[in-house]
């Protein structure tokens, strides 16, 4: 038999909150966990400029655009700035060519 709340109270309003102890998710957001808005939608074709962060075994660059992981074909020197064109997105991973370097 499951104890009662000795108050008659309600349960879930003590210092778990309303949610109760099963809440999903944060209570703590900080604004660099926050969205930064609607990006535009990013398609096959676009150019976007990647910093290359590390190379994968096969000697792709890797980097970040927009919080989304980005593989860049062409691009094996860490820390150069490059152009590459998108040539799809696949899960939320871009796979991307380079098309220049800065």
């Amino acid at each position: 038999m499951p104890r009662r709340n000795p108050k008659g109270s309600d349960s879930s309003r003590g210092w778990k909150g309303r949610l109760g102890r099963k809440a999903k998710g944060s209570l703590y957001v900080t604004r660099f966990d926050k969205p930064e808005g609607k990006s535009p939608s990013l398609k096959p074709g676009d150019l976007i400029e990647v910093l290359v962060q590390s190379v994968n075994r096969r000697g792709e660059g890797e980097g970040v655009y927009r919080g989304r992981p980005v593989v860049i074909v062409g691009a094996a020197d860490p820390g150069i700035t490059v152009t590459a064109k998108i040539r799809k997105i696949v899960g939320g991973k871009i796979i991307a060519e380079i098309v220049g370097t800065h």
